[in-house]
């Protein structure tokens, strides 16, 4: 990976934080964090993604507090709003198992602390939460998708629908 700037490290350290907020990062969460750094950082180049320089960022393990000093260093709106869809992408793919909802309970608190930190309004967070919905890896079957839905449903045999 090439050096990056200080703006660019701690966005990469806010990603790789959340993603740790639940004490573990995930194959999922790895592959999309290889691709968001060659897609927002390299422009594209998977090539010039570093795996060592990768895991070091990962191994840091920083806690969710040091999300406040990360968030201080990032200097434009534009940093900021791409630190929210990066960390967004990051929590909707970075459930345990498919009877877990989307967003884990921990990475769910973490995200919400990166949103207080960021400043953005409402209407700001929403189109940016849409858009990394829009570009989030389509790699879920038809499967996983139906248990999602199911998620919380009775047996079939009790006859009352969601629980």
């Amino acid at each position: 990976m090439a050096e990056l700037t200080p703006a660019q490290a701690a966005l990469l350290r806010i990603v790789c934080t959340v993603a740790w907020a639940d004490g573990e990062c995930s194959t999922a969460e790895r592959e999309l964090l290889a691709e968001l750094v060659a897609r927002h950082l390299h422009g594209d180049s998977p090539n010039l993604v570093d795996e060592a320089k990768l895991e070091a960022f990962l191994a840091e393990r920083l806690p969710v507090a040091g999300l406040d000093a990360l968030v201080d260093q990032l200097g434009s709106s534009d940093a900021r709003q791409l630190a929210l869809k990066l960390s967004y992408m990051m929590v909707r793919v970075g459930r345990r198992s498919p009877a877990e909802s989307s967003i884990n309970a921990q990475e769910r608190l973490a995200y919400r602390h990166l949103v207080e930190l960021l400043g953005l309004d409402d209407a700001k967070i929403q189109e940016i939460e849409w858009a990394a919905e829009a570009d989030l890896p389509k790699k879920e079957g038809l499967a996983q998708l139906l248990a999602e839905l199911t998620a919380g449903w009775r047996s079939p045999d009790d006859g009352r629908g969601p629980a």
